[in-house]
């Protein structure tokens, strides 16, 4: 595997919230963007493992979804998977009652 993604992989994405964090090395909260309606997508690599969270109202006990893969190919395919899911969230208002109503969404691509 890699040390590091490229140089300009960030550049692959558009992200409609603010990016708060963005790193091109194989570590920890490598990307963090923040949108609307507080949901979080949190991109990183964690245990050998690329890992995508959509978090929200900072409850990382039960994530909105997981999307996780073991190649560092995968990685883009779950970021655009978790950008989809992000801007449903927000189109749908899911969350604008109170408390967990969801089952977590876990995607794992090997």
């Amino acid at each position: 595997m890699q040390n590091s993604l490229s140089k300009d992989f960030w550049e692959n994405f558009s992200f409609s919230g603010n990016v708060t964090y963005s790193e091109t090395y194989l570590d920890e909260d490598m990307l963090q963007v923040e949108y609307p309606e507080n949901l979080i997508l949190d991109a990183g690599f964690y245990g050998g493992t690329f890992v995508v969270y959509i978090i929200w109202d900072n409850n990382w006990q039960s994530p909105v979804a997981v999307y996780s893969c073991k190649k560092i190919e995968n990685f883009e395919k779950i970021i655009n998977l978790a950008i989809e899911q992000v801007e449903k969230e927000i189109i749908q208002k899911r969350f604008s009652y109170y408390g967990k109503l969801w089952e977590t969404i876990e995607i794992n691509l090997k």
